[in-house]
């Protein structure tokens, strides 16, 4: 036998609910579970009740995304900014000095290649005589054992000295260049996502 199910409303609320002519208030005090289901599916699909969960509200996601592009590109440019800052005053307190190149030491990096890194004499201002092997390396050689240079140093750390170049004053920059370019990236990348969600006005079409 076929089971019939009704569900009275009154002003867009279930006041009542029956089945096979069996009134009860609510469906919990339907005793059968598969009777229960029903009713309730039959609530589900009715257009004026909704008894789904809360949906996660619109663009969620996509504010979530915002949210990290736009903290990486804060983070990337004050690294950026913080690493320039630190690189001038660094060049600012360098004092220049004559030295000669008296020795080139070749190293392998991890991949087997060789680099030689001048190894260089110099004297302070004071008459001291300092030796230092300078950090950046090259193949082939950038210079020749005898060669003279003009070596800048920190007058409170002299042995970290460099060979003046334009070489050895770039990659001074090189974190600030890259944390810079990376802030800018994310950055754009924000203001794009901002732009997909922000809503558009219709364009009106002419007849």
């Amino acid at each position: 036998m076929r089971k019939k199910y009704s569900i009275n409303w009154e002003n867009d609320e279930v006041v009542s609910v029956e089945v096979n002519g069996v009134q009860y208030d609510s469906p919990d005090q339907i005793p059968d579970p598969d009777d229960r289901a029903k009713i309730e599916l039959l609530m589900s699909d009715s257009p004026d009740v909704d008894l789904s969960l809360p949906a996660s509200p619109p663009g969620l996601f996509s504010k979530i995304i915002l949210a990290i592009f736009l903290a990486v590109a804060v983070l990337m440019l004050a690294i950026s900014v913080i690493s320039a800052i630190n690189t001038g005053r660094t060049l600012s307190k360098e004092k220049s000095a004559p030295g000669n190149v008296i020795d080139l030491v070749a190293r392998r990096d991890q991949a087997g290649k060789e680099f030689y890194y001048p190894v260089v004499e110099f004297y302070l201002p004071d008459g001291s005589f300092k030796l230092v092997q300078i950090s950046e390396g090259s193949w082939p050689p950038a210079y020749e054992k005898g060669q003279s240079v003009t070596v800048l140093y920190d007058p409170e750390q002299p042995l970290n000295a460099r060979i003046k170049s334009a070489s050895s004053t770039a990659l001074m920059w090189i974190l600030s260049i890259i944390t810079g370019a990376l802030g800018v990236a994310f950055l754009i990348a924000t203001l794009f996502v901002f732009w997909m969600l922000k809503p558009h006005p219709a364009k009106s079409q002419e007849e």
